[in-house]
């Protein structure tokens, strides 16, 4: 078996928009990895929250409130046409 995650190993568990904020709860199906994305809509901007899987419905409920500097967050900016 690979140790290698693919984009197809990661589940959406939950989703959620409001206030141009689009937040989604991804499980990893490999490993048991949780995250959390939160998209700004309107400047196309992803950022993503690792969390333990024990805090993923509060993470998702409170992305902002929840980041921790211990927890890595990329960001990246997606390509509008």
């Amino acid at each position: 078996m690979s140790t290698t995650s693919t984009t197809t190993d990661w589940v959406e568990l939950a989703d959620r928009a409001n206030d141009g904020l689009d937040v989604r709860l991804y499980w990893n199906r490999a490993d048991g990895r949780v995250k959390v994305a939160v998209t700004r809509v309107h400047e196309g901007r992803t950022a993503e929250l690792r969390v333990a899987p024990e805090d993923a419905m509060t993470a998702f409920h409170h992305p902002f409130a929840y980041r921790e500097p211990a927890f890595a967050v990329r960001t990246t900016a997606s390509a509008r046409g």
